[in-house]
């Protein structure tokens, strides 16, 4: 269904406040709070449930709060009216806001339990460490964007998150599932026939994966349960949870943080775009056995062969690199490819292509 637009915004949706009405009477709310950045992704879509508590799914990156409260105005609502605010994961484009929003509204935090654990937590610069071994990154050269990251940083450490949730809790009309891979601490929340979807399922682009190797790295940092094995970080989970969500139910409406409006039009979704997301990813991985079938290749050549539509400056090709390795390392773990070399940063064919195995599994 096509909503209401209650006040315009550019051709990417930027400070677009949206109205969806749905046949059973349910209405949400969509604020389109900018980026503080200039970035080619569009805003990120933060969501306003009315009901017994009036919730906030997402805030938007820190250095934005003005246009959410501009958004909240036009819905009808202070900033200090928020009760609760539900964070889909722990990326500053998605929670940077919340400190500003609790200091203001008093308001709950509603988060998966692992967000919680990483408050505060520098998760890119702890990452740092398998990105040196694959390859000698050089240091940002943009003190703006660290400035940025750093006081996301600095104002996750003052908050608490006040209920944390884990897979299968349920809150009123919200039943919130666990689905990491773009990140350890995703949630989708279902609310009626709506799937609040954060990153974990977006119209147009597909969600980043994360990496297999960063679970070693931050495994001490989250709750004991989760300590035994790797099921949170990686390719194979994301694939995991996206086939997951995809059986849900029928005739269920996703709301995206990303990309609902793009281009000057809307972009609705459902579940069947989980699989779409999960098919573009068994190509990529049949594309890169593509690449290495004949020759060894290191990982530098395979990223820049993978994205050659892609003009990579240094911050798109730290992306696209990430990306390839959460593909090597998932074609690895199913015994396709061996990385090999002093440094092993070079790619061997193995022969096989067990994968797709993984991929049509349900």
């Amino acid at each position: 269904m096509v909503p209401e637009i209650i006040k315009s915004g550019d051709d990417a949706g930027n400070k677009m406040v949206v109205k969806y009405t749905y046949p059973d009477g349910v209405v949400i709310h969509g604020i389109g709070v900018p980026q503080a950045w200039d970035s080619p992704l569009g805003p990120t879509w933060c969501y306003v449930v009315e009901g017994e508590h009036l919730t906030l799914v997402d805030t938007g990156s820190n250095g934005t709060v003005q246009h959410l409260e501009e958004g909240l105005q036009y819905v009808g609502y202070p900033l200090s009216a928020v009760d609760r605010i539900v964070v889909t994961h722990g990326h500053l484009d998605h929670d940077g806001n919340c400190f500003d929003v609790v200091s203001r509204s008093g308001a709950e935090l509603w988060a998966h339990e692992i967000w919680g654990k990483f408050l505060g937590v520098g998760r890119r610069d702890e990452e740092n460490d398998w990105r040196q071994r694959y390859m000698d990154f050089p240091p940002s050269r943009d003190p703006e964007w660290e400035q940025r990251i750093q006081n996301h940083q600095e104002l996750s450490q003052k908050l608490t998150l006040t209920n944390p949730v884990t897979d299968g809790t349920v809150s009123e009309d919200f039943t919130f599932y666990y689905t990491p891979g773009h990140s350890p601490d995703e949630l989708c929340i279902l609310h009626e026939r709506l799937l609040f979807s954060g990153d974990h399922i977006l119209p147009l682009i597909t969600p980043h994966p994360s990496v297999s190797m960063s679970y070693q790295i931050f495994r001490s940092l989250m709750p004991e349960e989760y300590q035994n094995e790797n099921r949170y970080y990686g390719l194979k989970t994301f694939i995991t949870s996206l086939k997951r969500v995809a059986h849900l139910g029928e005739d269920i409406t996703v709301m995206p943080a990303h990309r609902a409006y793009f281009r000057g039009k809307f972009n609705p979704i459902g579940l069947d775009r989980a699989l779409v997301i999960a098919d573009h990813h068994r190509s990529r991985c049949h594309d890169l056995i593509g690449l290495v079938r004949k020759e060894t290749m290191d990982l530098s050549e395979v990223t820049r062969k993978l994205f050659s539509h892609l003009k990579l400056d240094d911050q798109l090709f730290r992306m696209a690199f990430t990306e390839v390795i959460s593909h090597v390392e998932l074609l690895e773990e199913m015994g396709d490819i061996t990385l090999v070399g002093d440094q092993a940063r070079t790619v061997q064919w193995s022969g096989t292509e067990n994968f797709a195995d993984f991929f049509e599994a349900d």
